[in-house]
């Protein structure tokens, strides 16, 4: 009886899987249950409020941070502004969230 011939997929499947398998790698970051705690101001700007809205209201940021992402769909524009005491992140030109700065919040420079 001759050898019997190996499909080529059944050697490629496998070598492809390997060299997937690191571009499927995620981290997960597992907090215990009232370890945190979310701190809320008044008057901070809300998702969706325009840039131009938080600076009516709380006048020129300390600091202006680059833009990130921005270059697909996917990875819309990114961008953070820190005022005295608490930072704006905005999604192009609409905030996405307000963060009061506590006592593990690194303070702006």
């Amino acid at each position: 009886m001759p050898g019997r011939m190996i499909p080529r997929w059944t050697l490629v499947a496998p070598l492809a899987l390997m060299l997937a398998a690191p571009l499927a790698q995620a981290e997960v970051l597992k907090i215990a249950p009232g370890s945190y705690s979310v701190m809320t101001a008044p008057g901070l700007p809300t998702r969706g409020q325009h840039q131009s809205h938080v600076v009516a209201r709380h006048g020129q940021p300390m600091e202006r941070f680059a833009t990130v992402g921005g270059g697909a769909p996917r990875q819309p524009p990114i961008t953070r502004w820190d005022y005295d005491g608490f930072s704006v992140v905005f999604e192009g030109a609409f905030v996405l969230h307000s963060v009061v700065h506590g006592p593990h919040t690194p303070q702006p420079r």
